[in-house]
């Protein structure tokens, strides 16, 4: 028998009483000891423990009592073989609580670290050829709107950086039509860039540290690594989770393919995406005769002059390894390449 306080559904009006459970009933009892109800547990609604909340006990009538002795009605609970639901029972332990923050966390990093990476890729895949390839060209002119000015390159330095380029055994990629065009880097500096579409832009600053030989065509040949597994529209719909989630539901991409040339000017790939158009370079040179060792060798070249920048470097910031991340084992697995 426990202390409640009873509302019989009518009124406001609280009456002092005592629950007890007999023979498998409820019985409520006023403060004299008159029964004023009895009912099959059965048909009774427990309200779910919150701290230190009281626990409401309604009959079917909507009439109730109010429970405020927790351990009191626990052990008359346990009696009755009631238990509460797993939700509840984790409302109030602190052991399951921090169970099911564990599993939120897990979910969070598994989400943000595979299913993320593996959607965008699946998006990216999905986009048409003439709608990437009308991507790269409004990215191309916002670059060309500001950040790039027209190059110094002499034309017949162009038309043998193409030619090489034109001459390269690559794997077979119907989707897209490659273009090599050239550009001052300004606040890119010494950079390659591959757009949507096949379009890779060279800037005069990266043919004045690669030159023009088999180390430039191994950047060029990453960058058309990039494009052929389409790693810039994969950044950036991963990095419009949102809106890549929105387009997923209810069909209409539009809405992330609408950022896409402002996201490619600050584009950083991830270094999965960079060991796979390392081995999409390496596989190239390998197929043409070319050492892997020379494009290692460009990036030792270009992390020597970022390591000592001249004032207008300085003043940039940004170049090939700001916008392209690599490591000493990406530098190592290219001279391995070559043995």
């Amino acid at each position: 028998m426990i202390p409640v306080t009873f509302f019989d559904g009518r009124s406001s009006r609280a009456h002092p009483a005592t629950l007890a459970v007999e023979a498998q009933q409820a019985v409520l009892r006023d403060a004299d000891g008159a029964e004023l109800r009895r009912a099959p547990l059965s048909q009774l609604r427990v309200s779910e423990r919150v701290r230190r909340a009281p626990r409401l006990v309604t009959f079917a009538d909507g009439a109730f009592c109010e429970v405020t002795d927790h351990a009191a009605f626990d052990r008359l609970l346990a009696a009755t073989g009631h238990r509460d639901g797993l939700v509840a029972r984790a409302q109030n332990s602190w052991r399951l609580a921090g169970v099911a923050v564990a599993a939120l966390v897990a979910v969070l990093v598994l989400g943000y670290y595979v299913l993320l990476p593996w959607g965008a890729g699946m998006m990216a895949r999905a986009v048409p050829a003439e709608l990437e390839a009308r991507l790269g060209q409004l990215t191309l002119e916002s670059l060309d709107q500001g950040m790039l000015a027209p190059t110094q390159l002499p034309a017949a330095e162009q038309a043998k950086i193409r030619a090489g380029f034109a001459a390269l055994r690559r794997p077979r990629d119907a989707a897209h039509h490659y273009q090599i065009l050239f550009r001052q880097g300004g606040e890119i500096g010494a950079n390659a860039l591959a757009l949507p579409g096949g379009i890779i832009i060279v800037t005069d600053e990266l043919v004045g540290v690669a030159g023009t030989g088999a180390g430039l065509m191994g950047v060029l040949a990453h960058e058309a690594g990039h494009v052929a597994r389409r790693h810039g529209l994969q950044q950036v719909i991963q990095g419009s989770a949102l809106a890549a989630l929105s387009a997923y539901l209810f069909g209409d991409i539009s809405s992330v393919l609408a950022g896409v040339p402002a996201a490619m000017l600050t584009l950083r790939y991830s270094r999965d995406h960079e060991r796979e158009a390392d081995a999409y370079a390496i596989d190239v040179m390998q197929r043409n005769g070319l050492p892997p060792a020379a494009l290692a060798d460009v990036l030792v070249a270009l992390e020597q002059r970022e390591s000592k920048p001249d004032e207008a470097q300085a003043e940039r910031g940004e170049d090939f390894l700001s916008t392209h991340p690599h490591t000493q084992a990406r530098i190592d697995a290219l001279r391995r390449a070559g043995r």
